[in-house]
């Protein structure tokens, strides 16, 4: 019922469609998965192409390091959101952005998804 009025309050035209987003269910870490269990259950969204753009462009600044090594890769991390920009997948249909959300679902904090 929450979500109806939230909806409602928003005009129309400012919800947009989330394509190119999947997700998992899990306990544990995203990298250590594990079968969720009542007291430890998360969830992990990862979204790809335009959405992770606007999303990594929302979150900067750069972070210092990244992951990778190859030059023009960049990261952005704020708490639960990391987004990577890789060079190599500008040509690629899901295109160089991407972004990792994880919230626990027991205690609705956000919680780090990606690792090195």
């Amino acid at each position: 019922m929450t979500i109806t009025l939230v909806h409602a309050a928003v005009p129309a035209d400012r919800w947009r469609s989330l394509h190119g987003a999947s997700y998992i269910i899990h306990g544990g870490s995203l990298a250590d998965q594990q079968t969720p269990t009542a007291n430890d259950k998360k969830l992990s969204l990862v979204i790809d192409g335009a959405p992770a753009r606007e999303i990594f462009n929302s979150i900067g600044p750069d972070l210092s390091e990244t992951c990778s090594d190859e030059k023009g890769d960049r990261a952005r991390i704020k708490k639960g959101v990391s987004c990577t920009f890789t060079t190599k997948d500008k040509g690629a249909k899901e295109g160089p952005y991407r972004c990792w959300i994880g919230i626990n679902l027991k205690t609705g904090d956000s919680v780090a998804t990606m690792s090195c």
